[in-house]
């Protein structure tokens, strides 16, 4: 299937099914992984409803005083990841996503440990469906850091149903 019908299906079945579960296994396993043990950094983005919740992944970084930083979009091809602190101002993008106003801007070879965001995810292979802009595959490229995504059984495939392109970047481990 391609892409975009894939997207479609996903978010419908999310709207139908999906309730505020209660993930606390999924963040355990997270936090419990090597990947986040040794991260002094995360990038993490502000969930949409749409989305698995993230603020408790924020929450614990702050409690285990992991330095945070927020993706946010700058262009229609590139996005930065600036650092959260007590003075950042968070706005809504013009895609619905909590971003930062304002904060020193991380390089992204800084950050330990990347959480992706998705919409679907195939755990035989790490292959991702994100939401179509491409800005996590062009971040991911030239990262050299930790991989992780969180996946529920909405979002959980043993294969890709969605076409997989050349330009499409892997993540290292997929928790589900």
């Amino acid at each position: 299937m391609n892409k975009k019908d894939v997207r479609t299906q996903i978010i419908e079945e999310i709207r139908k099914s999906r309730t505020q579960e209660n993930y606390k296994d999924l963040y355990n396993k997270l936090f419990e992984s090597a990947e986040w043990q040794k991260a002094g950094s995360v990038g993490v983005t502000f969930s949409t409803e749409i989305e698995i919740d993230t603020m408790p992944i924020i929450e614990r970084a702050k409690l285990e005083a992991k330095t945070i930083f927020m993706p946010k979009v700058i262009s229609s091809t590139e996005m930065e990841f600036k650092l959260l602190n007590d003075l950042t101002k968070m706005k809504k993008s013009k895609f619905g996503i909590m971003e930062p106003e304002n904060g020193l801007v991380g390089k992204i070879n800084d950050i330990d440990l990347l959480i992706v965001p998705g919409l679907a995810f195939d755990v035989s292979s790490g292959n991702r469906l994100g939401f179509g802009g491409g800005y996590y595959d062009r971040v991911l490229k030239d990262y050299s850091g930790d991989t992780v995504s969180l996946s529920d059984s909405i979002s959980t495939f043993k294969k890709s149903i969605w076409e997989v392109d050349d330009f499409d970047q892997k993540i290292a481990r997929i928790i589900y």
